[in-house]
C-alpha cells in the first residue's frame, strides 16, 4: 500500500470516520499525476455519441488521461487508436468528421482504418524498416447504448458490466437514450479541482440554500430524493413537487409537465455524468478533465427528443446554465479554501453526502493501490 508522504493515515480510514480527502490532494501536481495514471487511463471515458460514427470512415478524436485518441468505424466495427503517429508522434488525425484513411500532416505516414501503416515516404531504403511492426496503438471503444467511451487499460471491466444498470434506470424514465438527438455542444472551463466540481454534483444538500429554482421545482428532501451507490456508478433521483404542476407556489423554472417525472443525476466512474430534467424527453452529458491541480475543463452535451419545441430547449438550456453558474460560485469558494489547506479535513454528513464518499473512497483506493471499495452499504442500483 502506498501512503503519500504527507499524508501518513490511510485516507479510506478517514472517510470510514466521517472525514473527507486531505485538503492536500485538491491541490497536489503528485496527486493529480497519481490520478492521470491509475484513474484515468484505467477507466471508460466517454467521447461522443454513436451517432457521429455511423459510416466507415466517420471518426472524432479527444484525449483521455493527457493521451490523444481517435475513435472511427470500419468494415468491422467501431475501432479506438491512440492518435499519435509512429514516426515522430504528432497527432494524426483532428476534429471529427470522415475520411477513407489516417494520414499524419507532419511527414504524411498513412494509416488504413484499421490501423496499419500504409504509407511511409521514404522509408522503402531504410534498413529495418518494417511497415507491420508500426501500426497505431489500439485502444479499447466500445458503445453504451447511443454514447461512444474509450478505455486505455486492456483488463478492466467491459464498458456494459460498469453501467448497464443507468441505462435501466433511465429507460424507467420514460427516455430512451437512441430516440434522442445532439442539439448542442460547448466546450467549458473552471477554476476548481476536478474532484471539487464532482463532488458538489454528488449531492443535494447544497440545492435548498444555493438552488432555489431548482429547489422549487423538484422535492429535495432527504426522504423524497433518493441517493445510490452502484460500484462504478452513482445516481440521484428526484420526483417534481407536485404543487407546481398544479400551478401553485413557486412559478415553475421552465415547462415541466411532459412525459418525463422524475429528474435523473448519475455519474458513470470516473468523469461523466448524465442529467435528466422533468418534462419533455431531455438528456444532458458533461464530461470532467483535470486541467491542473486547481482547474477542470470539459464539453457538455444537451440532447432532446425529435420534435422539441424551441422555447422549451431554450428554456431548459437556460436554467441548466443558472444552475451550473450557481454551482460555479460554489466549487471555485470551495477550491480557494482547499488551498488554503486549513483546516485539512472536512466532516462529510453520510446520510446526505453517501455518494461524495464513495467517490472519494474510489478516488483513494486507486491513488493508494488498494482493493476498489464497491457497492458501500450494500445499495447496487437506485
Amino acid at each position: 500500500m502506498i501512503i503519500h508522504p504527507d499524508c501518513p493515515e490511510d485516507p479510506l480510514a478517514v472517510l470510514d470516520r466521517g472525514q473527507s480527502l486531505p485538503a492536500r490532494w485538491y491541490i497536489d501536481p503528485d496527486i493529480l499525476g497519481r490520478e492521470i495514471a491509475t484513474i484515468f487511463r484505467k477507466s471508460w471515458n466517454y467521447l461522443a455519441p454513436l451517432a457521429e460514427l455511423r459510416e466507415i470512415g466517420d471518426y472524432v478524436t479527444g484525449s483521455v488521461g493527457g493521451v490523444p485518441v481517435v475513435v472511427l468505424r470500419n468494415a468491422a466495427g467501431l475501432a479506438g487508436f491512440v492518435n499519435v503517429c509512429r514516426h515522430r508522434r504528432h497527432e494524426v488525425m483532428k476534429g471529427r468528421g470522415r475520411a477513407k484513411a489516417m494520414q499524419c500532416g507532419y511527414h504524411a505516414w498513412t494509416y488504413d482504418l484499421h490501423g496499419r501503416l500504409g504509407a511511409a515516404p521514404r522509408a522503402d531504403g531504410e534498413p529495418g524498416f518494417h511497415r507491420d511492426d508500426l501500426p497505431l496503438l489500439a485502444i479499447r471503444a466500445e458503445a453504451l447504448g447511443p454514447f461512444v467511451f474509450v478505455n486505455l487499460d486492456r483488463a478492466a471491466p467491459a464498458l456494459t458490466d460498469c453501467f448497464a444498470p443507468v441505462l435501466e434506470t433511465i429507460a424507467r424514465s420514460g427516455i430512451d437514450p437512441a430516440t434522442l438527438e445532439l442539439h448542442t455542444r460547448e466546450e467549458w472551463r473552471s477554476e476548481a479541482n476536478w474532484k471539487t466540481m464532482i463532488e458538489n454534483y454528488l449531492e443535494c444538500y447544497h440545492c435548498p440554500i444555493a438552488h432555489p429554482s431548482f429547489s422549487a421545482a423538484i422535492d429535495v428532501r432527504p426522504a423524497h430524493y433518493h441517493l445510490a451507490a452502484g460500484g462504478w456508478f452513482s445516481s440521484q433521483l428526484g420526483e417534481v413537487r407536485p404543487a407546481v404542476l398544479a400551478g401553485r407556489g413557486r412559478a415553475a423554472p421552465y415547462n415541466l409537465s411532459g412525459a418525463v417525472t422524475q429528474s435523473q443525476f448519475h455519474l458513470l466512474w470516473p468523469n461523466t455524468t448524465i442529467s435528466i430534467n422533468p418534462g419533455f424527453p431531455n438528456l444532458a452529458i458533461d464530461v470532467w478533465i483535470p486541467d491542473g491541480p486547481g482547474a477542470t475543463r470539459g464539453f457538455s452535451e444537451q440532447y432532446f427528443a425529435p420534435g422539441v419545441d424551441p422555447e422549451f430547449a431554450r428554456e431548459l438550456i437556460a436554467f441548466n446554465r443558472q444552475v451550473g453558474a450557481e454551482d460555479d460560485a460554489l466549487t471555485v469558494s470551495v477550491q480557494r479554501g482547499l488551498t488554503g489547506g486549513l483546516p485539512e479535513y472536512g466532516r462529510l454528513l453520510p446520510a446526505s453526502e453517501a455518494l461524495v464518499i464513495h467517490f472519494q473512497k474510489l478516488v483513494a483506493a486507486a491513488v493508494l493501490g488498494q482493493p476498489t471499495p464497491l457497492d458501500p452499504g450494500g445499495a447496487a442500483s437506485p
